[in-house]
């Protein structure tokens, strides 16, 4: 009786999603033109199941994985469009957005690839690695106990990644209240919409990269002592247990509960527990803090408006028809 219930909620928080990016969709035209939700219904039919199928894998392997799947789609889409950029390589003469300073530690990138391998078996030359990361977004989140929406596909890989594009497009993890909501402004998204998606820091770990300005060089200094001060004190001693002075490569859970999407990152931004400094910078103003109170109450909007933030991004800078193409392997060009 239980697991039915728990089955019964679940699918009522799916339909209440559906419901709301139904109404949301009728009233702003939503998807990006040439995109559709059946878009591979005739040419790769099982394109669905087979991205869901590795999902499973990656999550049974790493519940925590669901982070980094989603936060490759933002990785992708922020900087020159949803087009898979993010996953080439760097050459002799360009070194790719990948391997840009924003990007550091960046995971998923080979798992993407061993999704595109399966669909390049079952229909060569047909689904896109954009499309793929779009998918698999998705797909993470929800298994995650995140919320559910529909992705509309259709999406060609671009071939142009620099890394120079990545640092001058996604907001570094020290920035204040006032330059993230310039950041996400530049891509047409509100000051709500960006602590929306803040909240992606609710699954998922890091790498100590992000979270050393936070400790030990918050105002320049660069000491033990140049602590954010609007760090809770305990977190913080525990934070730098997890993450030395210098050492940029050790890996620590973002969040309390890594493997599950929730709103206990909200709690924990009000607790004085956020890990980089944009997470705390979100309560430093009283419309950050306004937001962030309500998505730390149960039965709050966060995940209606998390799905409709991700529905989105994912119409940034779509390539389609002859603008892009479909790569064989997403970190090489054809």
């Amino acid at each position: 009786m239980a697991s039915a219930r728990a089955q019964s909620n679940s699918w009522l928080l799916v339909i209440s999603s559906v419901l709301f990016l139904g109404t949301l969709c009728a009233a702003t035209s939503e998807y990006a033109p040439s995109l559709s939700e059946n878009y591979y219904e005739k040419t790769c039919p099982q394109a669905a199941d087979i991205v869901e199928k590795y999902v499973n894998k990656f999550l049974k392997k790493d519940s925590s994985f669901a982070g980094a799947l989603s936060r490759l789609q933002f990785h992708d889409c922020w900087v020159g469009g949803c087009d898979g950029s993010v996953l080439l390589n760097s050459t002799e003469t360009n070194s790719a957005e990948k391997d840009g300073h924003v990007n550091f530690g960046l995971r998923g990138v080979t798992e993407i690839d061993e999704i595109k391998a399966a669909l390049e078996s079952a229909c060569p030359g047909v689904v896109s690695c954009a499309d793929i990361i779009i998918a698999a977004a998705r797909d993470a989140t929800f298994k995650a106990g995140g919320p559910w929406w529909p992705v509309a596909l259709g999406r060609k890989d671009g071939r142009v990644s620099t890394d120079l594009l990545a640092d001058g497009n996604l907001p570094f993890p020290v920035l204040n209240f006032t330059l993230l909501v310039d950041n996400f402004a530049r891509k047409n998204f509100s000051a709500r919409e960006m602590v929306v998606l803040s909240g992606a820091h609710t699954i998922g770990n890091t790498h100590c990269n992000g979270i050393l300005p936070h400790l030990y060089n918050f105002t320049g200094a660069n000491n033990a002592t140049d602590i954010d001060p609007a760090l809770n004190k305990g977190f913080a001693a525990f934070l730098k247990k997890n993450c030395p002075q210098g050492n940029r490569t050790n890996t620590i859970f973002i969040n309390s509960t890594p493997g599950k999407f929730d709103n206990v990152y909200y709690k924990s931004v009000l607790a004085g527990k956020g890990i980089f400094i944009t997470d705390s910078a979100l309560i430093t103003d009283s419309l950050g803090k306004k937001i962030v109170t309500s998505f730390a109450k149960a039965n709050s909007t966060f995940f209606e408006e998390f799905a409709a933030a991700m529905v989105k991004m994912g119409n940034l800078g779509v390539l389609t028809g002859s603008q892009g193409e479909i790569r064989k392997t997403c970190q090489f060009v054809n």
